[in-house]
């Protein structure tokens, strides 16, 4: 078997690909209504034509594109983040992202807000039907599935992976936001 993946959640897939006899593993996760795929391997985040060759194998290996098909992932609609033509300078805005060291506490640079969740109950209560609220609460679960996405591209991108402790309890989160907006689609 030379092709491999795992659903971590609905909008995060492990993938893995054997090329020239080696594996190599890539993440396929959906940020902004846009699904990315990005190697998960260091040597190829290092040397930028090996990725390029691995991926155009990998976008053109039918069982991969079966499965973005049972997935609903439109293969004309996929990202890389590594830019697959030669002679396109411009990389691709992951590439620009600060790498963290191994413990740090600052993962984002971007300002955040003094709370997210500030709101006046009795205008919510007042405005908003159940499925509404429902559908508040879904949002902000995706919110919150997104940003633990960016932190587990953040720890890729820190050479951490599968096989790090840490990086196994951010996927843990992602995936139980992802079931937890599974149940609230149902209530």
């Amino acid at each position: 078997m030379e092709f491999t993946y795992e659903i971590i959640s609905e909008s995060n897939i492990n993938v893995r690909f054997i090329y020239g006899g080696e594996w190599f593993t890539f993440n396929l996760f959906n940020r902004d209504h846009q699904w990315v795929l990005h190697p998960f391997d260091s040597s190829l985040i290092r040397n930028k034509d090996m990725s390029r060759l691995v991926i155009a194998d990998l976008l053109q290996h039918k069982p991969f594109q079966v499965m973005l098909a049972k997935e609903g992932i439109i293969l004309s609609e996929l990202n890389t983040s590594i830019p697959l033509g030669q002679n396109q300078e411009t990389e691709a805005e992951y590439e620009e992202l600060p790498r963290i060291d191994r413990g740090s506490d600052r993962i984002f640079d971007e300002q955040r807000p003094s709370s997210p969740f500030e709101f006046d109950i009795d205008q919510l209560i007042e405005e908003n039907e159940l499925e509404d609220l429902v559908q508040l609460e879904v949002q902000l679960i995706e919110a919150r599935q997104n940003m633990y996405n960016q932190i587990l591209h953040r720890m890729f991108m820190a050479n951490l992976g599968p096989t790090d402790p840490e990086f196994q309890r951010v996927q843990q989160i992602v995936k139980a936001y992802g079931e937890a907006k599974t149940r609230l689609l149902t209530i």
